[in-house]
């Protein structure tokens, strides 16, 4: 493999949805992303409510991803893709804001930047994409999902299924809770557990990409 795309998927990033800023009686700040932290009192009603409002998880799995040697080495390809049907595309090797408070800067800017068709930033690149069409742009040969309800994984199946793979592809989850939507699962070739526990999101990301590493003789 030349690399690994990872895609952080159905991510809890999203900005303050329109049903949800219709409905409330008082004034909130409309450039901000969703977060269950101040807006769970009005998230109430909202389509698909455990999989949204948790920003975090999409800050804490992006810093576990880069700053793992398989990235700096450039050879994981990582997108974001979010459960309103956004995808973030950062380019081989890109380095993001450690802070929390500044990732989430520079991320909200990113939407509201597209918003007023002003996406100007060359390393990371946001368009309106189904993860269909985003799988079908990356064309990968095998797709592995990341789920407590898969096939424990094994180092011969990483060798064999992830290493040897022309263009492998991981899927992890960017949500607290629940599983993969059913479009997504039937993109899945295999789905591969890393253990009998419930791993948030970044411990999965740092797990599997270690696991690769170990496996990876060309990664020092």
């Amino acid at each position: 493999m030349d690399y690994i795309t990872i895609i952080l998927t159905e991510s809890a990033l999203e900005m303050l949805p329109d049903e949800l800023l219709n409905n409330s009686k008082s004034k909130i700040n409309t450039s901000t992303f969703l977060d269950k932290s101040y807006h769970s009192h009005l998230m109430d009603g909202l389509d698909n409510v455990d999989k949204r409002g948790r920003p975090d998880i999409a800050h804490m799995s992006s810093m576990a991803i880069t700053s793992t040697p398989l990235y700096l080495e450039k050879k994981i390809k990582f997108y974001i893709h979010t459960i309103s049907d956004y995808v973030l595309d950062i380019e081989l090797g890109v380095r993001l804001p450690k802070s929390y408070h500044r990732f989430i800067g520079l991320f909200e800017k990113l939407f509201l930047n597209y918003s007023k068709n002003d996406n100007d930033n060359p390393l990371i690149k946001i368009q309106k994409s189904s993860f269909n069409n985003l799988i079908d742009s990356i064309d990968p040969d095998h797709v592995v999902g990341l789920s407590k309800h898969g096939n424990i994984l094994t180092s011969n199946y990483v060798s064999d299924k992830i290493i040897n793979s022309n263009r492998p592809t991981l899927l992890i989850g960017g949500f607290s809770h629940g599983t993969f939507s059913n479009n997504i699962l039937n993109s899945i070739d295999d789905l591969i557990s890393l253990g009998n526990h419930n791993l948030e999101s970044h411990t999965a990301c740092s797990r599997i990409i270690y696991e690769i590493e170990k496996s990876n003789i060309n990664i020092s």
